[in-house]
């Protein structure tokens, strides 16, 4: 199994025994534009995601 997908599979594990996804905490905003004052476990899990697909529409080129 190559490492990101050992990667996935342990979030993926790490996420089914989660109970709570609505507990959270305060982040400083300046750390990246999607991070909100205060963010919860779930916004937390769907940052990576928001952020890599962000990061592909920049990096992505149209064909004229």
């Amino acid at each position: 199994m190559r490492p990101d997908d050992r990667t996935t599979a342990r979030l993926h594990r790490r996420l089914d025994r989660e109970r709570d996804l609505s507990r959270g905490m305060h982040y400083p905003t300046r750390w990246d534009p999607f991070f909100q004052d205060f963010m919860t476990l779930g916004d937390l899990y769907r940052f990576p995601v928001r952020h890599f697909g962000f990061h592909r529409r920049q990096l992505t080129l149209t064909r004229a």
